[in-house]
């Protein structure tokens, strides 16, 4: 009699038992929420009309993470059912997973394959809750990845009846990918035939068994696949270790990474395996995990075409061919715990310069925006946090500003794109003259416009002022998260010369967030605790549509494709610096923008968010996961009506 082999679909979920501990009492025993934290997660969850498990409503509430949340889960997977997981990933909810139990009594499918022949999740979401259960790494079965050396020995209909392929060798190991990691038959049967140690991994059937088809059946498909671009395969050839090996494996990561529009390839160095994400519309999404003995050889092997001197931290772009696009790549890295990890980021041209109207201002934004380029002189200062759009604000103004009665002068340290008609200085480290005398020598030319990219010190600002005073029109940026951390970054340096001065200033802020797919969005009336949380008044919650993500093919599930982004904006007027001065340098941000509020009717990031939410450009959530809400802002909540009419730039009173 044939025995029947274990799966990881028989990890069946059930009803909380007698004697097990619950998940709240386990995060606060972890520390990871505090006994208030729980009592107030559990009251929300009892008030909320349909069910939400105590994880995602912890989330919801920012009581913990979502990173946080993941890490709890993969910690506690011996304890915790699949379906438990997958109600505190937010995947299905108690009724679906009562359903579906029910309907496990009458069926011979396992749990897992129920789920996904009713449409509740996707193959790729029960794989990736199973890896979260059952601690496993996810390796996607890629053929560029795999070791052909490994196939020898084993025929084609193996991997088929099996479900699995051999990914790489590393001394005494052998990484596995396989739709069943639980398999103890097939593991004993490889650990015979290749007399290594396996390492299992797992990854969806549907992908396994399209890898075994491309390299059995199209051998020819899989070396097209792997044929790159000229410069593409000088730059990964480039490196001594393990060339052989690493080199598809690094291109067929690069190329992907291009090829899904991703800006930023991170592989980081995990304690059992290397992680691969990418940055896709803002969010790190995972790509694959791979074997951590890969990770020395493959650093290694990325790092060398930017000349980077090893141990030094040092980055360099280059222009390369990666699946037909020229692109500019560059690279930072970071020595952790478990080894080093690398970043490499990913500039398409064609996104580098938009018009004013492309930056998604709302209307009076806009206005305001218009009316400072239209006026003589004044100073502009582009604020985000870093790789959020600063260049791309800044780049969009001189665009703008370009024309043939004006001069235009840049000093750059990274010269993004060339604009024709302006005069662009791109300065170096190895410039022998400070960055403050560039300034300075910027001003006494006979020009209209200066755009210094951005600000180091006190002495560069310094010079901008003095520079200002003259009647140019100044461009820069500071990092930060709003206009009032870009005012308290100038307190930090003590840049009083600039505050004190009779030029007017202003600053731009901005945060990235993703637009929500148009074809699979979906209208709903939000909470008043989800309006609420971002400091908006709730009365009026039914006046406007606002939309969730869903998920679909056009958006491989996410719910958004592409990006947008929220803005603030604040001039620096003589109320504000008023307030700034009463408080003799110890002023809080809440004073300041309750001035700006009251004076001025300063738009918040957050109520920009929500007139995009109501525009349909993004969604609640995503507004909630890039702003900060300020508690000026909160104690003093406008309602929807009031911030609809604000940023339309309907009310002309209030400015």
């Amino acid at each position: 009699m044939k025995t029947k082999k274990s799966s990881v679909h028989d990890v069946q979920s059930r009803p909380s038992e007698p004697g097990r501990i619950k998940i709240g009492d386990l995060m606060v025993r972890e520390g990871l929420l505090s006994p208030d934290g729980l009592e107030r997660a559990l009251q929300h969850q009892k008030k909320s009309d349909n069910y939400k498990p105590l994880g995602k409503v912890c989330v919801e509430l920012k009581l913990i993470s979502r990173q946080e949340l993941q890490r709890f889960l993969r910690k506690h997977h011996q304890t915790m059912h699949l379906g438990d997981v997958l109600l505190n990933m937010g995947l299905i909810s108690q009724k679906q997973l009562q359903h579906v139990l029910e309907q496990q009594h009458i069926s011979s499918n396992r749990f897992g394959t129920l789920l996904v022949q009713s449409g509740i999740i996707t193959e790729s979401q029960l794989v990736e809750a199973l890896s979260i259960q059952l601690d496993l790494p996810r390796i996607m079965p890629a053929p560029e990845l795999v070791d052909p050396a490994l196939l020898k020995g084993l025929d084609e209909m193996f991997f088929r009846e099996h479900v699995f392929l051999p990914i790489q060798k590393q001394g005494r190991q052998v990484a596995v990918v396989m739709a069943d990691p639980l398999d103890g038959e097939l593991l004993q049967k490889l650990v015979n035939h290749y007399e290594c140690r396996i390492i299992p991994s797992i990854a969806t059937a549907t992908d396994i068994m399209a890898a075994i088809s491309t390299l059995f059946d199209a051998p020819n498909t899989r070396q097209n696949n792997l044929k790159m671009e000229k410069d593409l395969i000088a730059l990964t050839h480039q490196t001594h270790l393990n060339k052989e090996k690493i080199t598809p494996i690094a291109q067929f990561l690069l190329r992907s990474a291009v090829q899904e529009g991703a800006t930023s390839l991170h592989i980081e160095s995990q304690e059992r395996y290397l992680r691969v994400r990418f940055r896709i519309d803002g969010i790190l999404r995972h790509k694959t995990d791979l074997p951590q003995r890969l990770g020395p050889a493959l650093v290694e092997c990325l790092k060398t075409p930017f000349r980077v001197k090893r141990d030094k931290y040092w980055e360099e772009k280059i222009q390369v061919t990666i699946a037909g696009k020229q692109v500019e790549l560059s690279i930072s890295f970071f020595q952790g715990q478990w080894g080093e990890s690398v970043v490499i980021y990913v500039l398409y041209p064609s996104d580098r310069l938009l018009s004013l109207d492309a930056l998604g201002l709302s209307p009076v934004l806009f206005q305001r925006l218009n009316r400072f380029l239209e006026s003589a002189g004044g100073i502009l200062l582009s604020v985000s946090p870093i790789r959020q759009g600063k260049s791309t604000i800044l780049y969009a103004l001189l665009n703008h500003l370009n024309h043939l009665s004006r001069s235009i002068l840049t000093l750059e340290t990274v010269i993004e794109h060339s604009i024709p008609g302006v005069l662009q200085q791109h300065y170096t480290p190895d410039n022998p003259h400070p960055f403050s005398e560039m300034i300075l020598a910027m001003g006494e030319y006979d020009s209209d416009i200066l755009m210094v990219n951005q600000l180091p010190d006190l002495e560069s600002i310094s010079r901008i002022n003095q520079i200002s005073l003259l009647g140019k029109k100044i461009l820069s940026s500071l990092q930060g998260g709003d206009t009032t951390a870009a005012l308290f970054s100038l307190l930090s340096l003590k840049a009083e010369a600039l505050l004190n001065s009779p030029v007017p200033l202003s600053f731009l802020a901005q945060k990235l967030v993703r637009r929500l797919c148009e074809r699979c969005k979906s209208a709903y009336t939000p909470s008043e605790e989800e309006l609420s949380t971002l400091g908006i008044r709730a009365s009026d919650r039914g006046a406007f549509p606002f939309y969730q993500p869903v998920g679909c093919e056009d958006c491989m599930h996410q719910g958004y494709k592409g990006l947008g982004a929220l803005h603030e904006w604040l001039d620096f007027t003589q109320p504000v610096r008023e307030t700034l001065q009463q408080g003799q340098g110890r002023i809080s941000a809440s004073s300041l923008r309750k001035t700006a509020r009251e004076r001025h009717h300063l738009l918040s990031m957050a109520e920009d968010g929500i007139y995009k939410a109501i525009q349909g450009q993004t969604s609640l959530s995503e507004v909630r996961r890039v702003v900060m809400v300020h508690e000026g802002d909160a104690q003093n909540p406008r309602s929807l009506q009031d911030i609809h009419a604000v940023a339309q730039g309907k009310r002309s009173e209030l400015f």
